[in-house]
């Protein structure tokens, strides 16, 4: 009894040995990514997606390493933020506001660093972004919004354009601006239930196409870039500095893509996001592909922090920090 009790003792070791060692050599390197297939800002993540583009560099230089990038297909931002505050995601697209409170929270947040590695999508001078009204209001200019109700999503770029907008034509004072999510306005909208909506594309153009809205004034009123990037969790990062960088080299990438093949591109947009070609082609051709963080680009990440500031959402950081 004692022997076979030895026998089955030595056979559970030797088993568990081999467990451990096809377990060890099974293990695989996650990479989450965030990102938003219903903000065209951030398009670039659908080309390295559909394409595998990130994934085929990664094979090429780590061919002995078991890597597996899992994509994350969110709402908005501040869904892929929450994500990367709980260490879910390691790299996130999304617009500049989100960018700002993730870096803002990099700050406040003992066990939490961000560091923005690179800009997408640029809507030059505010475009890709708009003030629309439903198709049949007799709101026809800006000047027309005095005594009206407003929807946006508060804190957001569209939020950002429609004060400097309403600041220039000197009708801050005279309208009501209420907090509504992208779904609940176009819902809205669609049936008269609001006067109009600022918001980001592609919406304004499958509200136009759809004949439910007509746009009144686009972003270039603001005259401050509509902008996009991709931020990173620092331990991350510092972790897997080489595989960032591999991650940047696919972003440009898929930046030259769009460039050279905008109708493959646009059909890709339209596969993966789910919106009709015709609104995916239009909207990429307003959009200015670059990822280079520049000196205009952090002028302009400043001015927004100041304004989320403004509105109470954030309190004074230094944004250096974390690019």
């Amino acid at each position: 009894m004692i022997k076979k009790l030895l026998y089955l003792f030595t056979f559970l070791v030797i088993l568990s040995i081999i467990i451990l060692t096809l377990n060890r050599n099974s293990d695989v390197l996650e990479i989450h990514i965030g990102y938003q297939s219903v903000t065209s800002q951030t398009w670039s993540a659908l080309i390295i997606k559909n394409k595998k583009i990130f994934e085929k560099k990664l094979e090429r230089e780590y061919p002995n390493m078991k890597i597996r990038v899992v994509w994350h297909d969110e709402i908005s931002g501040s869904v892929i933020n929450t994500s990367m505050l709980s260490n879910k995601i390691d790299i996130g697209f999304m617009g500049d506001m989100p960018l700002i409170l993730n870096m803002y929270k990099a700050h406040t947040l003992k066990n939490y660093n961000s560091k923005l590695v690179a800009i997408d999508g640029i809507g030059k001078n505010g475009l890709n972004q708009s003030i629309v009204v439903p198709i049949d209001s007799e709101i026809s200019k800006i000047e027309d919004l005095k005594n009206k109700t407003i929807s946006t999503p508060i804190g957001s770029s569209a939020h950002f354009m429609l004060m400097k907008v309403l600041k220039e034509y000197d009708l801050v004072d005279t309208v009501e601006i209420v907090h509504q999510d992208v779904a609940m306005a176009n819902q809205l909208l669609s049936n008269n239930k609001i006067d109009a909506f600022s918001i980001w594309e592609p919406y304004p153009t499958l509200l136009i196409n759809s004949n439910v809205a007509k746009k009144i004034v686009d972003g270039t009123e603001s005259q401050t870039d509509y902008l996009a990037g991709v931020i990173v969790n620092k331990k991350w990062y510092d972790e897997n500095h080489s595989i960032a960088n591999l991650f940047i080299e696919s972003l440009n990438e898929a930046h030259e893509f769009i460039k050279s093949n905008p109708d493959e591109a646009a059909n890709i947009f339209s596969d993966e996001s789910g919106f009709d070609y015709d609104i995916t082609f239009e909207v990429i051709n307003n959009i200015k592909w670059e990822s280079k963080i520049n000196d205009s680009i952090i002028e302009n990440l400043k001015e927004k922090k100041e304004f989320l500031i403004e509105i109470g959402q954030i309190k004074e950081f230094d944004l250096n920090e974390n690019i």
